[in-house]
């Protein structure tokens, strides 16, 4: 059996811990998207752990690790989480394939999001993107080319260009690059593999999204979207996966986060968003920013289970309505009549369904109060969707089976 975990939301669904927890039953945790500009937290032996590139299942001694081709790599970031878990490293494995991300690109994501104003993280992921539709960015099996040299030529002059066209007197010189590259393609060069003889074998694989369904390239909230695809079905193209016999979970949590820009409708006011972000520690993993809080909205949630074929659901922070009195779920909304800004809550005619919040959690399910029970049940039957495992915490075995 194989099974996919992905975020419905705009990524910080808590996939971390399940994915940490799911570990210990699969022989292969595969991360399948994403690259710096994400972030996974991980409690191991009480200590906070962040992950920025690894697979959250790092810390399993019987499991093995591999990085497949969408995952950007930057090597400077790769060898400080590497050289945190060392006691795995041998566990760890590189797609042949993957793009390799550079400080130059960073820069440039800062230059973009200066004028384009999507909010990123300035990680470097949409140049390295652009780069790539271009057919002249570095993957990891061009460094065992003798072309190599050439590669890098070519990429510089792109960089060269494009500082000349925001007349910005900045040049960078290959010769740097390609030392400094060498140096960190030689630590890891053990670890590379073809990506074909670890992702499709007939060991049972966990495979893991970084990022959020609303976050996707095609399918997500453009513009406010990242570069890549992170809806589960693109481990099919982007990973040369072809194995059927796979289970779709998708987590979310019971609000609504996101950070950058871009609207949503259940938003809280300013002053309710930041008592709730300092309450339930809602500051973005990677970015360090203050998220955007907000009600769980179920119209999209419909929507994002259809397109990522989730088969049950994993729902994660129950315990943050303990100091709630009364919480709320968003069914549906309707633009208003001679309405030209929908980007604003007044423009819409919202249905909700108001519910009594409980006083405390337990990990026997039967145990809790009727409000859980009737909150949790209403999301299945709403969404038509059952779900397998509720959160309640943040340590690893603060869950409830269903």
């Amino acid at each position: 059996m194989n099974l996919i975990i992905n975020g419905l939301q705009w990524g910080d669904e808590g996939k971390g811990k399940i994915i940490d927890f799911l570990t210990n039953f699969f022989d292969i945790n595969i991360k399948f998207n994403g690259g710096t500009n994400s972030g996974h937290v991980i409690y191991y032996k009480k200590k906070k752990k962040i992950l920025k590139l690894l697979p959250s299942g790092i810390f399993k001694k019987n499991c093995l690790f591999l990085l497949s081709n969408n995952v950007i790599i930057n090597f400077e970031n790769l060898i400080k989480e590497i050289n945190q878990t060392i006691f795995y490293k041998k566990k760890i494995y590189l797609s042949n394939n993957f793009l390799v991300n550079n400080f130059i690109n960073e820069l440039l994501d800062y230059i973009l999001d200066k004028k384009l104003k999507i909010g990123v993280t300035n990680n470097g992921i949409t140049p390295i993107f652009i780069i790539n539709s271009l057919k002249c960015s570095i993957r990891i099996n061009n460094f065992f080319c003798i072309n190599f040299l050439k590669k890098i030529k070519k990429i510089i002059f792109f960089y060269n260009i494009f500082f000349t066209f925001y007349n910005l007197r900045i040049k960078f010189y290959y010769k740097k690059i390609f030392f400094k590259f060498f140096i960190y393609f030689k630590k890891l060069k053990k670890n590379i593999i073809f990506n074909e003889k670890i992702i499709n074998n007939k060991y049972k694989k966990i495979f893991e999204s970084s990022q959020g369904s609303l976050l996707d390239f095609n399918n997500g909230t453009i513009p406010f979207v990242t570069s890549s695809y992170t809806n589960s079905k693109s481990v099919y193209v982007t990973s040369n996966f072809f194995l059927s016999n796979i289970i779709f979970l998708g987590i979310i949590k019971c609000y609504l986060t996101r950070v950058g820009n871009g609207f949503f409708l259940s938003k809280f006011s300013i002053f309710k968003n930041l008592l709730f972000s300092k309450y339930s520690n809602e500051i973005g993993t990677n970015s360090g920013r203050v998220r955007a809080s907000g009600w769980l909205d179920l119209n999209i949630l419909i929507k994002t289970i259809k397109t990522n074929n989730t088969i049950n659901l994993i729902i994660t922070k129950l315990d943050i309505f303990i100091f709630f009195k009364k919480i709320k779920l968003i069914l549906n909304y309707f633009l208003k009549k001679n309405i030209i800004n929908f980007e604003k809550i007044n423009s819409y005619k919202v249905y909700s369904k108001k519910f009594k919040s409980w006083k405390k959690v337990n990990n026997v399910y039967f145990k809790n109060e009727k409000e859980f029970h009737l909150y949790i049940r209403f999301i299945e039957k709403y969404t038509n969707t059952s779900i397998l495992i509720i959160s309640i915490g943040k340590n690893i075995y603060d869950l409830i089976i269903l």
